[in-house]
């Protein structure tokens, strides 16, 4: 992001990017143009603190810019307040931008520049649109000496019979060009009409070619303040100030179909991505939004800033987006293609969800506060079967793979067991029928233990008795409940109440998250106080480390090996190295709570979720300072839980509105998974404590 000059009252009021001269230019309101070179083998040469280069010669708000590359090696033409065109010439900017020449005509501040057909067109606050083309009588100069050759004006013939030096109560705010046999020209004035120009068909002479009104039609309230042709396409764009947009036919000057600006404000600027068929669009209050023709629809609306957004513009080629806001710049990288599918048969926020392979593929286990759990084939993405609870609001949820359980959480502290399969369901309790928490159950998790033994004794892990599962409850109680989950002889699970104990003291200190750590055999509890607390998994409360950084409520853990991942209220995401119990770095890379962690398997990198919608994929790269940002999705949505899906490579997030929303594994990562990961780069592993 680039910020402009901010002496007194200047901002930013124009942008051009030049892809074929590694260009990019900002105009600002005090008549300056700032330029900088996007081409990264020449940025790297220079100084990371190198100034932008400034093009002096306007006394007033640049109001447009455009580059015409066929016009004497490559030039850019600029208006401004101070009434003046320059040309500007770009064919060795590395040399030097020099003004070649300056156009004056006009009486007022110039709004608009389009180029086609040998001809140059402005239009401006004096009420008049000018055709410019070259009077150099040879046409030997090294650029064209441009000249008015025709005014038109918005008004009817019959006003324009008087001075053409007075003031005009109508002008053009945009115009456009279509080229070809017979050259179009389309304009939008301040009373909302738009007007289509061509040429006198009746006229020999090519050079003089004077255009006549063809048609003229009323499409907005008020002034149109944006008119774009669409190349090879019979329609056009316009934007108002009555906030609406419409795309209308060129031949007829019907509307086809217009949209009012969701947020009630106005639309600045608008871009066209021709090879998926979208219209871009922004508005005062800094949203931007792509409107696809094929569905007629808004396929994306997001807001960007919480400025106006000026103007936007789009490189097909590089699929790179440029928003322009009165103080930055925002150069964005516009991803397609990134196949994501949505699953709705939830209606309340998803609490967990929890995946599970067999050998006939993949199934998914969700949870949700509508008190449903869901079973879903995860190559389908088809709900295949649901259980409903007919009376408290489920707030957790946990997946126990040997027992093929489903232990669900709830409001009231209830804990229940539910059989996937004959979807029976039954509350856990103490023996003597009690149940153990006396509020709301906030987080499950599961951990296979396995039996402690002497090293001459010998345990087969096929035998059940060799080890079990255990379930981990935490509740608002400050309670941490352990129960051990094994199989009968029939086949079913039966959980057995084992111990509780109080892991917070503080009275406000509420159990939000549980982690476990299978390696040390230790369980994380964090909460309100923003404390990670290490909890021996055998005993009665032994607290084996407290471990303080956060600022905030801890929502969320994740680990890998040694590492633990803790998400928080306060934004951050914070490792640690959980055997010696201290901080290895804090990471920013969410504005709001985290509300979910992953760690993806066999890859080392992690995925982080939070309100804002985002689910960004990252290199945690312990052994370095900063971490690497792979890979981010955005959706408008507030974002909960998250999934991974290992026999397709898809991670699943859980929303607050119920929905649950599929997207595929970022290359980067997939091509990954069959490799060592940086995220173990710069580490030294301790020697192994094992006699072999």
């Amino acid at each position: 992001t680039r910020r402009a000059a901010r002496d007194g009252a200047v901002t930013a009021s124009a942008v051009l990017f030049v892809q074929q001269r590694g260009l990019l230019f900002v105009g600002l309101t005090d008549g300056k143009i700032l330029c900088w070179e996007t081409d990264s083998k020449l940025v790297e040469r220079r100084s990371k603190d190198s100034k932008a280069r400034v093009l002096e010669e306007h006394k007033g708000d640049v109001r447009c810019m455009l580059f015409v590359e066929s016009l004497c090696g490559g030039v850019m033409f600029t208006g401004a307040a101070d009434r003046c065109i320059k040309m500007w010439d770009l064919s060795d900017p590395r040399s030097g931008i020099p003004c070649v020449q300056s156009l004056y005509g006009h009486g007022g501040t110039v709004l608009s520049l389009e180029y086609g057909s040998d001809t140059l067109l402005s239009s401006s606050t004096d009420g008049f649109l000018c055709v410019w083309r070259d009077s150099s009588p040879a046409k030997l100069l090294r650029f064209p000496a441009f000249a008015i050759r025709q005014k038109i004006t918005p008004e009817p013939r019959s006003s324009q019979q008087g001075s053409t030096r007075g003031p005009k109560e109508t002008w053009f705010l945009t115009i456009s060009m279509r080229e070809g046999e017979a050259p179009s020209i389309f304009a939008g004035d301040s009373e909302g009409y738009v007007h289509i120009y061509k040429p006198d068909s009746v006229q020999d002479s090519e050079g003089d070619q004077l255009f006549l009104l063809v048609w003229k039609v009323k499409i907005h309230e008020l002034g149109v303040s944006k008119i774009m042709t669409v190349p090879m396409e019979s329609f056009l764009f316009t934007l108002s100030y009555d906030q609406k947009f419409k795309a209308l036919d060129s031949l007829s000057g019907q509307a086809i179909f217009e949209e009012s600006n969701q947020s009630n404000c106005i639309f600045h600027s608008l871009a066209w991505d021709s090879a998926s068929q979208d219209v871009i669009i922004a508005d005062d209050k800094g949203n931007i939004g792509f409107y696809n023709l094929y569905v007629e629809s808004w396929v994306a609306w997001k807001k960007l800033s919480e400025e106006q957004i000026l103007h936007v513009h789009f490189e097909p080629a590089i699929s790179r987006l440029l928003v322009l806001t009165p103080h930055t710049l925002q150069v964005m990288d516009v991803v397609r293609g990134v196949k994501f599918s949505e699953l709705k048969e939830h209606t309340g926020p998803v609490v967990s969800m929890a995946s599970r392979p067999t050998p006939q593929g993949g199934l998914l286990y969700t949870a949700s506060m509508d008190n449903t759990v869901r079973m879903w084939d995860t190559d389908t993405l088809e709900c295949i079967k649901t259980l409903k609870e007919k009376k408290q609001e489920i707030t957790a949820m946990v997946y126990l793979p040997r027992a093929n359980v489903i232990i669900t959480g709830h409001e009231n502290s209830d804990l229940k067991m539910w059989s996937t399969d004959s979807q029976q369901e039954a509350c856990l309790k103490t023996v003597t029928g009690q149940s153990v928490h006396t509020n709301t159950i906030s987080a499950l998790i599961w951990a296979s233990i396995k039996y402690e033994r002497d090293d001459d004794q010998e345990l087969d892990d096929a035998d059940p008795d060799a080890g079990f599962e255990a379930l981990i409850a935490g509740s608002y109680d400050r309670q941490l409940s352990f129960w051990k989950v094994t199989l009968n002889i029939d086949g079913t699970a039966m959980a057995k109440f084992e111990r509780v104990f109080e892991a917070h003291e503080d009275v406000d200190d509420e159990i939000l998250a549980v982690g476990y750590n299978s390696v040390s055999n230790s369980v994380f509890t964090g909460g309100n106080a923003g404390i990670i607390r290490k909890w021996s998994f055998y005993g009665v409360k032994v607290k084996e480390a407290e471990l303080e950084g956060h600022e905030d409520a801890i929502i969320c853990f994740a680990v890998d090996g040694h590492f633990l991942y803790s998400g928080s209220v306060d934004h951050t995401v914070r490792i640690w190295e959980s055997t010696q119990g201290y901080e290895l770095k804090v990471v920013r890379i969410h504005d709001v709570t985290v509300q979910g962690l992953l760690v993806i398997s066999d890859s080392g990198f992690v995925a982080s979720c939070a309100g804002d919608g985002r689910v960004v994929f990252w290199d945690p790269q312990i052994g370095k300072a900063e971490v690497t940002t792979l890979q981010t999705y955005e959706q408008p949505e507030e974002f909960r839980a998250l999934a991974y899906v290992s026999l397709n490579g898809t991670i699943l997030v859980g929303c607050e509105s119920g929905k649950i929303i599929s997207f595929p594994l970022p290359e980067s990562i997939a091509k990954g998974r069959d490799g060592l990961p940086e995220a173990l780069s710069g580490i030294q592993t301790p020697p192994s404590t094992r006699g072999h």
